[in-house]
Order: structure tokens, then sequence, then C-alpha cells
């Protein structure tokens, strides 16, 4: 399935993921008391929940999707809130990420949309991105999930979407030349969209050294 697939989603229903940010983002945020300001990426934004959140705490917000859908409802919302926001579409698996500009970047639930080889580039290509002191959240679902085809169980109405299921700690073995601040890997209740369902889910919330001028 691809980005004309996603379209069909987001204008069928409407703000799936709803408008409030990933709360385990807002509270890595405030636990390391992380300042809103300077640059910020999210990657797979969507609608724009947590670049909007984000926007709205300081940040300067670009956000990128697959979906132009998504992106142009992104776009809407920003100029309603007299947020900075600037969208744009493009395919994760090739977007290209200036070195050392970004102050914090967002991947939640999108590495695992790309195949294994991809979300590895993509991921290195995050690293390099931030800015030195910048910080890093990252959300993928793991072989545990219901949509991965050896399990069975109720899967999220999107879980056709997820080409690459995460196994035990590789995501954080994927980020592991960042320092790593926060790993957390669960099997939980979502209740967010669609039907309640489950998700076998990590979460890692690092930073890149201050005092590093290349990675």
């Amino acid at each position: 399935m691809g980005a004309a697939d996603f379209d069909g989603v987001y204008r069928n229903n409407g703000s799936l993921y709803g408008d409030k940010p990933s709360p385990f983002l807002v509270h890595y945020l405030e636990k390391y008391a992380v300042e809103g300001r300077g640059t910020g990426l999210d990657l797979g934004c969507g609608q724009g929940r947590n670049a909007l959140y984000l926007a709205s705490c300081g940040f300067a917000m670009h956000g990128v999707d697959a979906s132009s859908v998504a992106v142009a409802r992104l776009a809407s919302l920003a100029d309603e809130r007299h947020l900075d926001v600037k969208g744009r579409v493009a395919d994760l698996s090739a977007v290209s990420i200036e070195p050392q500009r970004y102050h914090l970047i967002v991947a939640n639930t999108s590495l695992d949309h790309l195949d294994e080889a991809s979300g590895a580039r993509l991921a290195v290509a995050m690293m390099a991105g931030l800015a030195p002191g910048g910080y890093l959240f990252v959300s993928v679902f793991m072989v545990n999930d219901p949509g991965c085809a050896v399990h069975g169980g109720q899967a999220s109405e999107t879980a056709a979407y997820v080409r690459h299921y995460y196994r035990p700690d590789e995501l954080r073995q994927q980020f592991s030349a960042l320092a790593v601040l926060a790993y957390q890997e669960e099997y939980a209740l979502d209740i967010g969209h669609g039907q309640p369902h489950y998700h076998g889910i990590a979460r890692l919330f690092a930073r890149k050294a201050a005092d590093l001028q290349a990675n």
C-alpha cells in the first residue's frame, strides 16, 4: 500500500489519530526539560498532531508525510492556529535531511512503515540531522504486535501499512550512537482510533552529544 491508499484513510476517517500529541512525547519533553526553541522535524507527521503541539511549544516545525491529504490538513490547521509549521509531501524512504539542522526530530510509528533497510538508512540520516545537543523521539511497532503476520488478534485498521516490525532491543541498537535517555517496550491497549486493539510498541527518547560536530 502506498501514499494514495493513506490519502483515502485520511479522507474517510477525518482526524484519524485525533488532535492530541503523543502523551509519551509530551512526558519526555517535560521530564528532560526540553526547551521549545530552534527547528524541529516530524517525519510521518500525518495531519500534524505532534508537529502542531511542538510548534505551540516554540519550535519552528517542518512536517513530512507521503500523504498529500494529510499535509494539506496540517497546513490548514497551522494557518488557523497561527503556528510555525511547514508541511512537505515526500516519501520517507528517499527524504533528504539536512545535517546538524534540527533541535528535535520525531518519528512516531514511521520507521516501521519502511522496509528494514530503508528504515535503517533513515535512522542514520536522522542522527546526522540532529544539531549538537538535539533530541530524538521515535516509536515503532514490534514483532509481538497483533498486526504482525505471525500473531493473531484484533489489529489496527492501518496495520497493512507496517512493513517492518521491530525485534526486541532493535530500536535501541539502531540509535546507539546517541545518548539514550529513555527506552520502553510494552504491549498495551490502544483506544485512540478505530476499535480498541493492542499494540506491541517500542519507544525511545535520546540526545545527541552537545559537543559532537558530526555523527
